[in-house]
């Protein structure tokens, strides 16, 4: 017998997706829509199940990391242990937002905090723009975290999310035309609320009815990197 399968899992505040290597009886458990907790590398957190092992057959899925075999896996089926300490976690990101932002201003680093994503391990990540001309060398910023908090820090860097590609697909140009994505009207095609986790849909429609162009990801991307290339123009 396969001592492992596959399970596809969305996890994280950007919701993301990959193939999760489980034991293989610990699969026949699951079902679309259960909470799990999984490891990856950004640490232990809380996942969704997508499609349960065996109900895809596709040879060309590749798991979340090929690079980190071992890495990305499915630990258990949360239970309400997980989902309370899921929920702490969570009340804690306000105040860890304040507290990174105001050791990233005392540091200088030319990057903005967008936001901060707790987990279950208490790491922290930290979603961020980096505007500086080099790569930024994230060893003495992850040593100034850990010196400053009690806590370590994994980053994102939110240049890399919105995809990319030469020509949309026919669903994604005919929403275009439309003007938006349905959600949010950003017109990017990444704001679904069917394609984020509750708290997260909850939180976009929120946004969508204040605040114009607020409701994902990456019309959320575009606006602050427009602002910026913007600015040097309008000191001019």
């Amino acid at each position: 017998m396969d001592p492992e399968s596959d399970c596809l899992v969305r996890y994280g505040l950007m919701g993301h997706v990959g193939w999760f290597a489980l034991d293989a009886g610990l699969g026949s458990r699951f079902e679309r829509g259960q909470a799990v907790v999984i490891r990856t590398s950004r640490g232990m957190e809380l996942g969704e199940v997508l499609v349960v092992p065996g109900a895809s057959a596709d040879p060309t899925r590749r798991r979340a990391a090929e690079d980190s075999i071992g890495t990305f896996r499915v630990l258990r089926s949360a239970d309400a242990d997980d989902l309370a300490l899921g929920r702490e976690v969570e009340r804690l990101r306000e105040a860890r937002f304040d507290a990174c932002r105001r050791i990233v201003s005392d540091a200088g680093w030319p990057l903005e905090l967008i936001d901060v994503e707790p987990l279950l391990d208490l790491t922290t990540v930290l979603h961020y723009f980096y505007f500086g001309g080099d790569e930024l060398d994230l060893g003495p910023v992850r040593a100034r975290f850990r010196a400053s908090c009690d806590f370590d820090v994994n980053f994102e860097d939110l240049r890399a999310e919105p995809a990319k590609a030469d020509e949309p697909p026919p669903v994604a140009a005919a929403a275009a035309r439309k003007g938006g994505c349905g959600d949010c009207d950003c017109g990017a095609g990444g704001c679904s609320t069917a394609s984020k986790p509750p708290r997260e849909a909850v939180a976009a429609a929120t946004d969508c009815a204040e605040t114009p162009h607020s409701g994902c990801s990456s019309c959320g991307v575009a606006a602050l990197l427009k602002d910026r290339r913007r600015a040097p123009t309008a000191a001019s």
